[in-house]
Protein backbone atom coordinates (compact mmCIF):
# COMPACT_ATOMS: atom_id res chain seq x y z
CA UNK A 1 0.00 0.00 0.00
CA UNK A 2 1.54 3.31 -1.06
CA UNK A 3 2.25 5.75 1.70
CA UNK A 4 1.02 9.34 1.64
CA UNK A 5 3.94 11.75 1.54
CA UNK A 6 4.50 13.61 4.80
CA UNK A 7 3.93 17.00 3.17
CA UNK A 8 0.54 15.92 1.79
CA UNK A 9 -0.40 14.30 5.09
CA UNK A 10 0.38 17.54 6.93
CA UNK A 11 -1.84 19.50 4.53
CA UNK A 12 -4.70 17.01 4.98
CA UNK A 13 -4.42 17.20 8.78
CA UNK A 14 -4.45 21.02 8.71
CA UNK A 15 -7.46 21.03 6.37
CA UNK A 16 -9.36 18.64 8.65
CA UNK A 17 -8.50 20.69 11.72
CA UNK A 18 -9.62 23.86 9.94
CA UNK A 19 -12.95 22.26 9.05
CA UNK A 20 -13.38 21.15 12.65
CA UNK A 21 -12.64 24.66 13.97
CA UNK A 22 -15.10 26.18 11.51
CA UNK A 23 -17.80 23.64 12.42
CA UNK A 24 -17.27 24.30 16.14
CA UNK A 25 -17.50 28.05 15.52
CA UNK A 26 -20.81 27.63 13.68
CA UNK A 27 -22.21 25.45 16.47
CA UNK A 28 -21.06 27.85 19.20
CA UNK A 29 -22.46 30.85 17.35
CA UNK A 30 -25.84 29.17 16.84
CA UNK A 31 -25.94 28.03 20.47
CA UNK A 32 -25.12 31.48 21.86
CA UNK A 33 -27.65 33.07 19.52
CA UNK A 34 -30.35 30.67 20.71
CA UNK A 35 -29.55 31.30 24.38
CA UNK A 36 -29.61 35.04 23.80
CA UNK A 37 -32.95 34.87 22.00
CA UNK A 38 -34.52 32.90 24.86
CA UNK A 39 -33.26 35.26 27.55
CA UNK A 40 -33.76 38.60 25.77
CA UNK A 41 -36.66 40.08 23.90
CA UNK A 42 -36.07 40.84 20.25
CA UNK A 43 -34.88 44.40 19.74
CA UNK A 44 -31.94 46.60 18.88
CA UNK A 45 -30.01 45.66 22.02
CA UNK A 46 -30.38 41.94 21.30
CA UNK A 47 -29.37 42.37 17.66
CA UNK A 48 -26.28 44.35 18.65
CA UNK A 49 -25.21 41.80 21.26
CA UNK A 50 -25.78 38.96 18.80
CA UNK A 51 -23.59 40.72 16.23
CA UNK A 52 -20.78 41.24 18.78
CA UNK A 53 -20.84 37.59 19.84
CA UNK A 54 -20.90 36.37 16.22
CA UNK A 55 -17.95 38.52 15.24
CA UNK A 56 -15.98 37.49 18.33
CA UNK A 57 -16.54 33.77 17.72
CA UNK A 58 -15.49 33.91 14.08
CA UNK A 59 -12.50 36.10 14.86
CA UNK A 60 -11.23 33.50 17.33
CA UNK A 61 -11.90 30.74 14.81
CA UNK A 62 -9.96 32.62 12.11
CA UNK A 63 -7.06 33.15 14.53
CA UNK A 64 -6.92 29.43 15.35
CA UNK A 65 -6.97 28.54 11.66
CA UNK A 66 -4.04 30.88 11.02
CA UNK A 67 -2.07 29.17 13.80
CA UNK A 68 -2.94 25.77 12.34
CA UNK A 69 -1.60 26.64 8.90
CA UNK A 70 1.40 28.77 9.91
CA UNK A 71 2.37 26.95 13.07
CA UNK A 72 3.61 28.52 16.25
CA UNK A 73 7.13 28.75 14.85
CA UNK A 74 6.04 31.52 12.46
CA UNK A 75 3.96 33.25 15.12
CA UNK A 76 6.36 36.20 15.42
CA UNK A 77 6.28 36.84 11.66
CA UNK A 78 2.50 36.57 11.62
CA UNK A 79 2.10 38.93 14.57
CA UNK A 80 4.40 41.46 12.91
CA UNK A 81 2.40 41.40 9.66
CA UNK A 82 -0.88 41.50 11.59
CA UNK A 83 0.31 44.43 13.70
CA UNK A 84 1.36 46.42 10.63
CA UNK A 85 -1.99 45.73 8.95
CA UNK A 86 -3.95 46.66 12.03
CA UNK A 87 -1.95 49.89 12.47
CA UNK A 88 -2.61 50.88 8.86
CA UNK A 89 -6.30 50.01 8.99
CA UNK A 90 -6.82 51.60 12.39
CA UNK A 91 -5.64 55.14 11.70
CA UNK A 92 -9.17 56.43 12.27
CA UNK A 93 -9.44 54.47 15.53
CA UNK A 94 -6.09 55.70 16.80
CA UNK A 95 -6.96 59.28 15.84
CA UNK A 96 -10.32 59.05 17.62
CA UNK A 97 -8.69 57.64 20.76
CA UNK A 98 -6.16 60.49 20.70
CA UNK A 99 -9.11 62.86 20.29
CA UNK A 100 -10.72 61.34 23.38
CA UNK A 101 -7.56 61.99 25.39
CA UNK A 102 -7.57 65.56 24.10
CA UNK A 103 -11.23 66.01 25.12
CA UNK A 104 -10.57 64.73 28.63
CA UNK A 105 -7.21 66.36 29.34
CA UNK A 106 -7.96 69.57 27.45
CA UNK A 107 -11.36 70.00 29.13
CA UNK A 108 -12.98 70.70 25.76
CA UNK A 109 -16.48 69.64 26.78
CA UNK A 110 -18.42 67.41 29.16
CA UNK A 111 -21.66 65.46 29.08
CA UNK A 112 -24.51 67.97 29.14
CA UNK A 113 -22.64 70.79 27.35
CA UNK A 114 -24.04 72.34 24.20
CA UNK A 115 -21.29 72.25 21.58
CA UNK A 116 -20.57 72.56 17.90
CA UNK A 117 -18.10 70.07 16.43
CA UNK A 118 -17.48 70.67 12.76
CA UNK A 119 -20.91 71.11 11.18
CA UNK A 120 -22.83 69.36 13.98
CA UNK A 121 -24.45 71.29 16.84
CA UNK A 122 -26.12 69.66 19.82
CA UNK A 123 -26.13 68.66 23.47
CA UNK A 124 -23.52 66.08 24.50
CA UNK A 125 -25.21 62.84 25.57
CA UNK A 126 -22.20 60.55 25.88
CA UNK A 127 -18.42 60.49 25.34
CA UNK A 128 -16.79 57.12 24.60
CA UNK A 129 -13.22 56.23 23.68
CA UNK A 130 -13.95 56.71 19.98
CA UNK A 131 -17.12 58.78 19.58
CA UNK A 132 -19.13 61.65 21.03
CA UNK A 133 -22.91 61.31 20.88
CA UNK A 134 -25.01 64.47 20.45
CA UNK A 135 -28.70 65.32 20.48
CA UNK A 136 -28.78 67.48 17.36
CA UNK A 137 -30.18 71.01 17.18
CA UNK A 138 -30.63 73.28 14.16
CA UNK A 139 -30.45 71.85 10.62
CA UNK A 140 -33.98 72.25 9.16
CA UNK A 141 -35.18 73.72 12.48
CA UNK A 142 -34.54 77.45 12.20
CA UNK A 143 -33.19 77.99 15.72
CA UNK A 144 -31.58 76.26 18.69
CA UNK A 145 -34.10 73.48 19.19
CA UNK A 146 -33.85 69.70 18.91
CA UNK A 147 -34.37 67.97 15.58
CA UNK A 148 -34.83 64.57 17.23
CA UNK A 149 -31.76 63.01 15.58
CA UNK A 150 -28.95 61.42 17.58
CA UNK A 151 -25.58 62.12 15.94
CA UNK A 152 -22.32 60.26 16.57
CA UNK A 153 -19.16 62.24 15.85
CA UNK A 154 -15.69 60.66 15.72
CA UNK A 155 -13.49 62.13 18.46
CA UNK A 156 -10.73 62.79 15.91
CA UNK A 157 -12.87 65.69 14.63
CA UNK A 158 -11.65 67.83 17.54
CA UNK A 159 -8.28 68.02 15.76
CA UNK A 160 -9.70 68.87 12.33
CA UNK A 161 -12.45 71.37 13.25
CA UNK A 162 -13.04 74.11 15.82
CA UNK A 163 -14.95 73.04 18.93
CA UNK A 164 -17.48 75.66 20.04
CA UNK A 165 -18.79 75.27 23.59
CA UNK A 166 -21.96 77.23 24.37
CA UNK A 167 -22.31 76.44 28.08
CA UNK A 168 -19.08 75.23 29.70
CA UNK A 169 -17.63 78.35 31.33
CA UNK A 170 -20.61 80.70 31.12
CA UNK A 171 -24.21 79.52 30.63
CA UNK A 172 -25.27 82.68 28.82
CA UNK A 173 -25.08 84.08 25.30
CA UNK A 174 -25.46 87.55 23.90
CA UNK A 175 -28.32 87.65 21.45
CA UNK A 176 -29.90 90.38 19.32
CA UNK A 177 -33.25 91.18 17.77
CA UNK A 178 -33.62 93.75 15.00
CA UNK A 179 -36.84 95.60 14.14
CA UNK A 180 -36.99 98.05 11.20
CA UNK A 181 -39.13 101.19 11.54
CA UNK A 182 -40.01 103.82 8.97
CA UNK A 183 -38.22 107.16 8.77
CA UNK A 184 -41.38 109.08 9.65
CA UNK A 185 -41.71 107.16 12.93
CA UNK A 186 -40.61 108.45 16.33
CA UNK A 187 -37.39 106.41 16.37
CA UNK A 188 -36.27 107.81 19.75
CA UNK A 189 -39.42 106.63 21.45
CA UNK A 190 -39.23 103.28 19.66
CA UNK A 191 -35.64 102.78 20.81
CA UNK A 192 -36.52 103.65 24.39
CA UNK A 193 -39.40 101.16 24.35
CA UNK A 194 -37.07 98.41 23.11
CA UNK A 195 -34.41 99.23 25.70
CA UNK A 196 -36.93 99.36 28.54
CA UNK A 197 -38.40 96.05 27.45
CA UNK A 198 -34.95 94.44 27.31
CA UNK A 199 -34.16 95.69 30.81
CA UNK A 200 -37.44 94.33 32.15
CA UNK A 201 -36.68 90.90 30.68
CA UNK A 202 -33.03 90.66 31.75
CA UNK A 203 -33.27 92.27 35.20
CA UNK A 204 -33.24 88.87 36.95
CA UNK A 205 -30.41 87.52 34.77
CA UNK A 206 -27.89 90.36 34.89
CA UNK A 207 -26.55 89.80 38.47
CA UNK A 208 -25.78 86.11 37.88
CA UNK A 209 -24.48 86.79 34.36
CA UNK A 210 -22.17 89.52 35.70
CA UNK A 211 -20.82 87.23 38.42
CA UNK A 212 -20.17 84.43 35.93
CA UNK A 213 -18.50 86.83 33.50
CA UNK A 214 -16.20 88.17 36.21
CA UNK A 215 -15.27 84.64 37.21
CA UNK A 216 -14.44 83.77 33.60
CA UNK A 217 -12.43 87.00 33.25
CA UNK A 218 -10.16 85.80 36.07
CA UNK A 219 -9.12 82.81 33.93
CA UNK A 220 -9.24 84.28 30.44
CA UNK A 221 -8.39 87.70 28.98
CA UNK A 222 -12.00 88.73 28.45
CA UNK A 223 -12.29 92.42 27.51
CA UNK A 224 -14.50 94.70 29.52
CA UNK A 225 -18.08 94.32 28.44
CA UNK A 226 -21.55 94.62 29.90
CA UNK A 227 -24.46 92.28 30.36
CA UNK A 228 -26.95 95.15 30.50
CA UNK A 229 -29.21 95.50 27.44
CA UNK A 230 -27.88 97.86 24.75
CA UNK A 231 -29.57 99.51 21.79
CA UNK A 232 -27.96 100.16 18.38
CA UNK A 233 -29.42 102.29 15.60
CA UNK A 234 -28.44 101.96 11.93
CA UNK A 235 -29.74 104.03 9.01
CA UNK A 236 -30.37 102.14 5.78
CA UNK A 237 -31.75 103.14 2.38
CA UNK A 238 -35.23 101.96 3.29
CA UNK A 239 -35.70 102.21 7.05
CA UNK A 240 -34.08 102.62 10.46
CA UNK A 241 -32.85 99.38 12.04
CA UNK A 242 -33.31 99.22 15.81
CA UNK A 243 -31.19 96.39 17.29
CA UNK A 244 -31.53 95.29 20.92
CA UNK A 245 -28.59 93.34 22.39
CA UNK A 246 -29.17 91.37 25.59
CA UNK A 247 -27.99 88.31 27.52
CA UNK A 248 -29.98 85.09 27.46
CA UNK A 249 -29.50 81.58 28.78
CA UNK A 250 -27.97 79.49 26.02
CA UNK A 251 -30.86 77.02 25.78
CA UNK A 252 -33.59 79.67 25.92
CA UNK A 253 -32.56 81.76 22.93
CA UNK A 254 -35.41 80.97 20.56
CA UNK A 255 -38.12 81.14 23.21
CA UNK A 256 -36.90 84.53 24.41
CA UNK A 257 -36.61 85.86 20.87
CA UNK A 258 -40.20 84.91 20.14
CA UNK A 259 -41.43 86.42 23.41
CA UNK A 260 -39.61 89.74 22.88
CA UNK A 261 -40.78 90.06 19.28
CA UNK A 262 -44.41 89.46 20.21
CA UNK A 263 -44.40 91.90 23.11
CA UNK A 264 -42.54 94.62 21.21
CA UNK A 265 -44.89 94.37 18.23
CA UNK A 266 -47.84 94.74 20.58
CA UNK A 267 -46.23 97.81 22.16
CA UNK A 268 -45.54 99.35 18.75
CA UNK A 269 -49.11 98.72 17.59
CA UNK A 270 -50.35 100.74 20.54
CA UNK A 271 -48.15 103.72 19.57
CA UNK A 272 -49.55 105.95 16.82
CA UNK A 273 -46.15 107.44 16.03
CA UNK A 274 -44.32 104.16 15.39
CA UNK A 275 -44.67 102.09 12.21
CA UNK A 276 -42.79 98.85 11.56
CA UNK A 277 -41.20 99.02 8.11
CA UNK A 278 -41.32 96.42 5.37
CA UNK A 279 -40.02 96.07 1.84
CA UNK A 280 -43.05 97.47 0.03
CA UNK A 281 -43.61 99.83 -2.90
CA UNK A 282 -45.93 102.79 -2.41
CA UNK A 283 -47.44 104.46 -5.51
CA UNK A 284 -48.00 108.10 -4.61
CA UNK A 285 -49.44 109.26 -7.96
CA UNK A 286 -49.77 108.79 -11.72
CA UNK A 287 -48.78 111.20 -14.50
CA UNK A 288 -51.75 112.87 -16.20
CA UNK A 289 -53.15 111.00 -19.20
CA UNK A 290 -54.16 113.11 -22.21
CA UNK A 291 -56.46 111.58 -24.81
CA UNK A 292 -59.52 112.05 -27.04
CA UNK A 293 -62.57 111.14 -25.01
CA UNK A 294 -64.62 110.42 -28.17
CA UNK A 295 -62.18 108.03 -29.83
CA UNK A 296 -60.57 106.64 -26.68
CA UNK A 297 -57.16 107.06 -28.35
CA UNK A 298 -54.30 109.46 -27.67
CA UNK A 299 -54.64 113.04 -28.77
CA UNK A 300 -52.69 114.10 -31.82
CA UNK A 301 -50.01 116.42 -30.47
CA UNK A 302 -48.84 117.75 -33.86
Amino acid sequence: MPQIPAAYLEIIIKAVLSIVVLAVALVVNRTLSGVLTRQEHEGRRTDTLRMVLRNSVFFLAATLMVFIWLGFGNLAVFMGILGAGIAFASQEVIGSFAGYLNIVTGNLYHIGDRVRIGEVVGDVLDITLLRTTLMEIGEWVKADQYTGRIVSVANRMVFASPVLNYTQHWPYLWDEITIPITYDSDWRHAGQLMLDHGQEYSAHLVPDADAGLQSMAERYPVHDTTTEPELYVVMTDNWIEMTLRYVVQARERRAVQGQLHRELLQRFEAEAGITVASATVEIVGFPPLRGDARSGGPTDQR
